[in-house]
């Protein structure tokens, strides 16, 4: 059983909620969430906001008063070709960054956060350079983060209502397995900084698209979809 009182920001989504059931039923964490759509089930507490721009000196008082140890920031969207830009990245980058900057405003300066990457970081190619581009940026400015503990999470293709329209990519998982390996990289952490993934599998593949040319990958890409 685990003392940790973790919130979800992002709580309503798919991966949101898998992540609230399975930290009730196998950590004994208490689980808080925030979200624009009231959630209740698996919740001790929940924080229904309006925008998560506008909301955030909210969220950060949430955070204090409820003594929070763990923050997972659930933000994401792909867009589709690249578009919109501006949506892509103020969604992947500026709501993250700026949560966390408002919750260290209100004091809490111990927390460990979670943000969720994904392989598109390691090389932003053709079909999605806005979306790779901004989570890679999301990850630069983690590093450099003064305050806190954090654990970038390496997502592979992950079936939920926000991808159901792609064409699910090797080595997809379902919310709950995604879940569970994000719960077991929060208890398990005591770095400052921790690079975590949903699977061997995506982690191999993250080096190899480090290491093959942006012109290759595009092309293989522009043959298999």
């Amino acid at each position: 059983m685990s003392n940790k009182k973790l919130c979800l920001i992002g709580a309503s989504s798919d991966l949101g909620l898998a992540i609230a059931k399975t930290a009730t039923e196998l950590t004994g964490m208490e689980v808080y969430g925030i979200s624009r759509k009231d959630v209740k089930e698996n919740y001790k507490k929940t924080l229904t906001i309006l925008d998560y721009e506008t909301s955030d000196k909210e969220i950060g008082e949430f955070i204090k008063e409820n003594s929070i140890s763990d923050v997972i920031l659930l933000n994401g969207f792909t867009g589709h070709n690249n578009k919109p830009v501006e949506k892509i990245v103020k969604i992947n980058f500026s709501i993250p960054i700026n949560l966390i900057k408002c919750i260290e405003t209100n004091g809490k300066n111990d927390i460990t956060y979670t943000v969720i990457s994904s392989l598109a970081a390691a090389k932003p190619r053709k079909k999605n350079y806005v979306y790779g581009l901004s989570k890679y940026i999301l990850e630069q400015s983690i590093r450099n983060r003064e305050y806190g503990k954090y654990i970038i999470f390496r997502a592979g293709f992950i079936r939920t209502k926000m991808t159901k329209n792609h064409k699910p990519a090797p080595f997809a998982k379902e919310p709950e397995e995604v879940a569970e390996k994000i719960l077991n990289a929060i208890l398990n952490n005591n770095r400052k900084l921790s690079i975590k993934y949903s699977s061997f599998e995506i982690m191999l593949l993250f080096y190899a698209f480090k290491l093959i040319p942006l012109s290759i990958l595009n092309a293989i890409e522009k043959r298999v979809l």
